[in-house]
């Protein structure tokens, strides 16, 4: 087998690079897995832990702990800054997407009136506002 004029032969060439892509496809898959919050694997074995805490969320309701730990760090982040727009955009975000329209309006006004130019708070109070006018119909 001769080689290419340019670079390994592929038999050498493969044992290079399969174990590299293994390895970096696998590191990637942790820091997304990290950096999104999710848990357990892919096959749905949560382990233990996941599994009482899902019981748990399903006698209880309310949110996931996931989103309760986002909605703590928001409030802190707002708290220490009260006209941090983004944060406040996200607060009203997530009750927007709760379908809690009256409770995401107050957080689009106070993030626009920190930074009228905020489009995602604009957007967001525009949808509100509709989705709260559809629910009373």
């Amino acid at each position: 087998m001769n080689p290419s004029p340019r670079g390994l032969p592929p038999r050498i060439y493969l044992r290079f690079v399969i174990p590299f892509a293994v390895v970096f496809l696998g590191a990637m898959a942790y820091l997304v897995a990290q950096g999104f919050g999710v848990g357990g694997s892919v096959f749905g074995a949560g382990g233990a832990n996941a599994a009482s805490q899902d019981a748990q969320q399903r006698v209880e309701g309310g949110p996931p702990p996931a989103v309760m730990l986002q909605l703590q760090t928001l409030r802190a982040r707002i708290a220490a800054h009260p006209n941090d727009d983004v944060a406040l955009t996200q607060l009203g975000d997530m009750y927007l997407a709760a379908n809690r329209f009256a409770d995401a309006i107050p957080f689009y006004r106070r993030a626009l009136a920190a930074n009228s130019h905020n489009v995602a708070a604009q957007a967001g109070l525009s949808e509100a506002q509709q989705g709260l006018q559809d629910s009373a119909r």
